[in-house]
């Protein structure tokens, strides 16, 4: 949401300065994009993964080349980065607007590899995914669990930072980073 408030502010005072209609125009534009992402704060607020959890992520992921990887709730696209530069066929998810305009522009000055996608995590066909990869508040996750879970194919894994699947026991746990192998 922070991400989403600075936007809007930094449109509203180049507005006010310039006196330019297009711009307000535009503020009007960006806040109705903007709104999915703030009222996905209840889900999963934008806090980056810390560097020991996004390692400890992609190493129990076992990521490997030609793998098929979703990040849902991507962010800014670190993860996604990271885990396209050995080899994965990577693809994340991300409700905010700001974060995936974020990742697009960076993105583009890098030319750096993964996809980020603006759009809702849970409309998304996640059912080929060889490695799924989620940092999630824990109604999130009781969601995840009830609605993606069951959808992913045998053997496929889900990786979680912090917050556990609820009534699942984890087949790994590092850093607080909780590997799942489904069954």
């Amino acid at each position: 949401m922070f991400v989403e408030i600075l936007l809007l502010v930094i449109i509203f005072i180049f507005a006010e300065i310039t006196h330019l209609i297009f711009l307000y125009y535009l503020l009007i534009l960006v806040f109705l994009l903007c709104l999915p992402g703030i009222f996905a704060l209840r889900t999963a607020p934008y806090v980056p993964s810390l560097k020991k959890n996004a390692e400890a992520m992609i190493k129990l992921a076992d990521i490997k080349p030609g793998m098929k990887v979703y990040d849902l709730g991507a962010g800014d696209g670190r993860l996604v980065v990271k885990m396209a530069e050995q080899g994965a066929n990577v693809i994340g998810y991300e409700i905010s607007f700001a974060l995936f305009l974020i990742f697009w522009l960076r993105k583009a000055i890098y030319f750096r590899k993964g996809q980020v996608f603006w759009g809702n995590i849970w409309s998304k066909d996640i059912s080929d995914a060889d490695v799924v990869v989620c940092f999630l508040m824990p109604k999130a996750m009781e969601k995840f669990k009830k609605k993606k879970f069951s959808t992913i194919k045998t053997g496929a894994k889900l990786v979680t930072n912090i917050f556990p699947l609820p009534d699942i026991k984890p087949d790994k746990v590092k850093n607080n980073v909780y590997l799942y192998i489904k069954k």
